[in-house]
Order: C-alpha cells, then structure tokens, then sequence
C-alpha cells in the first residue's frame, strides 16, 4: 500500500477517537498515580477499551496494575502481533511531569485508528499497559515474565520538549550501599569506634577517582542517605545511594562491578564492613537500528512534523528491556512550544494539563500508528529491522 494513501487514512480516521482519548488522558492527569500505585488509571484505560471490544487481561503475566488488551476476535486469524505499550504513572509531588497520562493514551488512540482504518490490517495490534516506568520497571517484569513473547516489535511514543524520531537511552542500575562500624564516644574514646561515615566518604573519593578511567558513556550519581545521628556519635551506620549508568548493558555491568570493588575497598581501609543491593532491576539501553532511524526520520518528514536532527539523550527507561528481546520504538512527540521546558519539572506538568495535550495526542497516535502501518506493508522493511537488531544484540 502506498504511504500517502495509509498516511491519509490514518490522519482522517483519529480524529473520530481524539475526545474520546483525550478525556481519559485528562482524567489520569488530574488523579496522578505513582508508580506501583496505578489502580484507577489501569482501570480507567481498561474499562474504556471494553467499550471498544476488545478482551482485557489484568493484571497480566502477574505484574499488578498492569494489563493485556486484545481485540475480540484477532487471535483466530493468527497474525503476527504488534506491541503497543502504555504508560500511565506519575511522579511524587509532580504529579505527569513525564506526561505519562498522555503518552499511554497516545497507544491506545493508534490503535483504534490503525484498527478502524484498515479492517483486514494484516498484524495484530496489541497493547499492553505497562505500570511503574518511573521506579517499579513494570516493562522489565513483564518482559521477565514472558509478557513479550511472540511479538514482532514494540512502539510507544514519548512526550518530550520537541519532536525527536529516536532517543539516545543510557542502560542504567541503581546501588545502595550501606557501610557498619562501631558506635563510640566521639570525644572520650574516638579509638574505640570505626566510623561508617568515613566509609561512605571513602567511597564517593574513589568514585571520583575512578572517573578519569571510565569510558565517556558511564555515569555514576550519588547521595548520602544517612551520614550518622550526632557529631558526638562516632557513626555506626552510613549509607549512600547511587544511579551507575553506561550506553550498553555490558558496559554498565562493568561499571556497576567496578563500583563494587571501591566500595569493598573502603571498607577494608575503615575497617567496616559493607552491604550492597539493589532496590530495583536494572534497565537497558534502547536501541535504534540504521534502518529503523531512516523510517522515523521519514515518518516525521511526511507527517510534517519537525524534529531535532541532533542526538537527544532521554536519561534511562524500562522500555530498553523490551527492546533486549525485540525491535522497540520510542519517539519523542513535542508539547507546547518551549523546548526549553524539560520533563520532570513542574512546569512541564502544566502543559500536559494544558490545551496543548490534544495535539500532542493526535501527533503522537500519527506517528505510532504511520510507524506500524510501515513496517506491516513495506515488503522486507520488517525484516532488515529485526535483522539489524539482532545483530546488535547478538
């Protein structure tokens, strides 16, 4: 099919679910949810696509809050499956500082579009509601869990401060460490104590020392969580908690080993001992292969919208671990007009509650949507994908 004839299907046919969308993204903006707490937005979302037929499994794969949303009927033709993820937590304080209420709806608007756009699409669209993005990494416990298994590529589309086709993604982990010593007077018997505190300084110095030997792409950011109770107190407890980021998943297990070894180190030269654990899984990189970037590159093209011609790094998201097992899309959809208003900021929350949300609705349903209609009827285009990232991924 020709792509001006699918883009022009698909630019008429969002229009007929854009209000319908857009109250619900409004509703989940205005009652903010943090991640692991999703309860109304996971049955918002669902409850709207029972109307629209399609069967609803939630929690699935056993991670809660979450679900699988399948239209009635699509699984007796036995198509290939497209994944079409939706986010939908907020932050503390902030509340959908990331724009999440949005960018989940944003899925489900491509998939009714592509849905009643072409009746005999030849792939079936999925989607599947992917809770705790901002700490829980509900995408890594389903795909831990086998929530991606038969599907040919995954997409979603992000909101962000400008149009971007792909995002730089760092792979990232998270360490706590806790240094134990021995608590003594800190004036009368200073010999009797080991200090847990200078542990925990020891640490960040050799970090810090470390740095100059890293390769550019890592990134290590800390802070102390708990230095001691008083200055009289020779601290018998300290700890300090620490975001190890790296471009790939082979280069942040090297850095995260490495971070190890310093903190055992300090330990050794304070005479402490010391606990290391993580609190959540480590998320990976996301991959955008040669290929795959020309696509979004010429999607935004003939849907006229501009983008950055820059690399745009996002930070880290849990969607990398979808991409470890299959092709994964991400791009980044602009709100409002001021790129120099960033995620995560208050102000960034107001314009998600903004009128600016519609538009940012139907050009991100555009893109997702455009993006599935290509790789479903471009001959071979899917393909050479999965090949490129196969080949990277190994």
């Amino acid at each position: 099919m020709d792509r001006i004839k699918y883009f022009d299907c698909i630019n008429k046919t969002v229009q007929d679910y854009v209000n319908q969308c857009l109250e619900i993204a409004n509703y989940i903006t205005n009652h903010p949810e943090v991640s692991g707490e999703e309860k109304i937005a996971c049955s918002c979302i669902t409850e709207f696509l029972r109307e629209y037929r399609y069967e609803i499994t939630t929690p699935y794969v056993g991670v809660p809050y979450s679900f699988l949303a399948v239209k009635k009927n699509k699984t007796d033709k036995k198509l290939p499956k497209i994944a079409l993820l939706c986010e939908y937590d907020a932050l503390p304080e902030v509340g959908h500082a990331c724009g999440h209420s949005v960018s989940g709806m944003i899925s489900v608007l491509a998939a009714l579009t592509l849905e009643k756009s072409f009746p005999d699409f030849p792939m079936q669209i999925d989607i599947i509601g992917t809770p705790g993005e901002e700490l829980e990494c509900g995408k890594v416990l389903i795909a831990d869990n086998g929530g991606f298994e038969g599907y040919e590529f995954a997409a979603m589309a992000h909101l962000f401060s400008m149009n971007v086709p792909f995002f730089k993604v760092r792979a990232v982990g998270d360490m706590e460490v806790t240094f134990h010593g021995k608590s003594a007077h800190a004036s009368a018997e200073p010999w009797e104590g080991r200090n847990a505190l200078n542990a925990v300084q020891l640490f960040f110095h050799a970090l810090d020392m470390m740095r100059q030997h890293i390769t550019p792409d890592c990134q290590m950011h800390g802070v102390i969580t708990n230095g001691g109770i008083l200055p009289s107190i020779v601290p018998e407890e300290a700890s300090c908690y620490f975001y190890p980021r790296a471009d790939s998943m082979k280069n942040l297990n090297k850095l995260y080993n490495r971070m190890i070894k310093c903190a055992e180190g300090a330990a050794i030269a304070t005479e402490t001992t010391c606990e290391i654990k993580s609190l959540y899984p480590k998320t990976s990189d996301l991959y955008c292969t040669p290929t795959g970037k020309l696509m979004m590159q010429e999607i935004f093209d003939t849907l006229e919208l501009p983008y950055s011609k820059e690399e745009v790094s996002l930070g880290s998201t849990d969607a990398g671990n979808v991409d470890l097992l299959i092709p994964t899309f991400h791009p980044g959809i602009s709100i409002g007009d001021n790129a120099n208003i960033k995620l995560h900021s208050k102000e960034f929350a107001d314009l998600v509650k903004s009128d600016a949300a519609k538009a940012t609705l139907v050009n991100g349903a555009r893109v997702v949507a455009e993006l599935c209609a290509e790789l479903a009827y471009s001959e071979g285009l899917l393909d050479v994908i999965k090949e490129e990232h196969k080949a990277y991924r190994g």
